[in-house]
């Protein structure tokens, strides 16, 4: 087909994903909602789905074979360790091995156009060995600028027709980064989406049978407790807002997790309900949700925060500020990757400037939980925010309108 457009997950999770694993929720939903069979999928195998239900002609899974395993053999030898992690940005045999199974794949089958999920090693495997085909790396996050080096950013660059990220600033750092310039016009930048889970009416009506007096203004936080969302930033801050003003209430929604250099997992939660219980201040952490009690929860609060440390990470364009928005909530986030291209400061909640930020962030706290006009104007501006910004309506045209800039598709 002239439109023929294979998607490829770069990860070893699958799509569907029964992990849940953020980026495959993006692939998957952004194929289920376009609706159109010039697009395939192509991921990991994982024996969980075969519990799952899903179109098995639109996603597709390969499994390594004995032949792959030959071809790593002669790949190992042929790139020693350090030159191998080099140029494909990865020194696991288990990720090579994927790889080496998608080129398989793509071998035999007519896929002349592809779109590369979150690896940049596996774009650089097939224009390693097969060179003729047209690809686009689609990156999730903002840390272009730290993930890699020159070489392998000019790599990156003359292997892809294009670059397709969730945000604006990932371009802009990589551009201040490296000395090698990418041009605009080869970058797209295509804000996150969310399929609603919960209508804004059944929103409405789990606010009304939360389970906490009428007069508490309840704050929330959702995501990974860890030192780069800035949990413990946001538990100091509250104290200090329920110095003032006792009809407040936290609720943190997730679990202990954690990224990069820093291991320290559970003890990190820990930290927080240390705090939270000798400072004696009303917090509630929920642990893990399911998807479904996770809405309900974010649908019984009234604001949701997300307080992450510059210091330590970059967000890419954070699904739990989009989730929120959905419901109709305002936002307090502070100015970290793409969470300044989802809030709009005064508009549809406050952008958090500077850090150290718990002074700030307690200012933004006690202004919206003690001003109703401004409360309301940010209520309402979330979720016209949200239908017109990241519903998968305006990110199905904004994915296609990249891909006709490109001569990937045509109608």
């Amino acid at each position: 087909m002239k439109n023929d457009v294979l998607i490829i997950y770069g990860s070893l999770n699958s799509v569907p994903s029964p992990e849940g694993a953020a980026p495959a929720k993006v692939i998957y939903e952004t194929v289920e909602t376009l609706n159109n069979k010039a697009f395939k999928v192509l991921s990991n195998y994982n024996p969980r789905l075969n519990q799952e239900s899903y179109n098995k002609e639109v996603y597709l899974h390969v499994k390594s074979n004995r032949f792959d395993a030959l071809v790593l053999l002669i790949l190992k030898l042929r790139y020693p360790f350090k030159k191998r992690k080099q140029k494909f940005t990865t020194g696991s045999d288990k990720q090579l091995l994927y790889f080496i199974s998608v080129c398989r794949f793509l071998l035999f089958k007519k896929h002349k156009k592809i779109v590369v999920h979150v690896s940049v090693g596996l774009v650089t495997m097939i224009k390693l060995f097969l060179p003729s085909r047209k690809v686009v790396y689609f990156h999730h996050g903002t840390s272009l600028h730290k993930k890699y080096d020159e070489q392998q950013w000019c790599q990156l660059i003359s292997n892809c027709e294009a670059i397709f990220s969730v945000n604006k600033r990932a371009l802009e750092m990589a551009n201040q980064t490296f000395k090698k310039q990418l041009e605009p016009s080869r970058y797209f930048a295509i804000p996150n989406a969310i399929i609603p889970k919960v209508t804004l009416s059944q929103a409405v009506d789990y606010y009304k049978n939360r389970p906490y007096d009428e007069h508490v203004f309840v704050f929330a936080f959702s995501g990974r407790i860890c030192i780069e969302k800035g949990v413990l930033n946001l538990l100091h801050a509250f104290k200090n807002v329920h110095d003032i003003n006792h009809d407040v209430h936290l609720v943190v929604f997730g679990a202990a997790g954690t990224r990069g250099t820093h291991e320290i997992k559970t003890e990190y939660l820990l930290d927080c309900k240390a705090f939270a219980e000798s400072q004696n201040i009303p917090v509630t952490f929920t642990g893990f949700l399911p998807n479904e009690d996770l809405l309900k929860g974010l649908s019984q609060v009234d604001v949701l925060i997300l307080p992450t440390d510059t210091k330590h990470y970059e967000e890419g364009m954070p699904l739990s500020l989009i989730e929120a928005m959905s419901l109709s909530k305002p936002l307090i986030a502070t100015n970290s990757g793409g969470s300044s291209e989802i809030l709009n400061d005064g508009q549809n909640g406050i952008l958090i400037t500077s850090n150290p930020y718990i002074d700030e962030l307690t200012k933004a706290m006690l202004n919206l939980s003690s001003n109703k006009e401004l409360y309301a104007k940010f209520s309402k501006t979330a979720y016209t925010s949200y239908i017109e910004n990241h519903s998968y309506e305006s990110y199905n045209k904004a994915f296609i309108k990249a891909l006709k800039a490109i001569n990937f598709f045509d109608e």
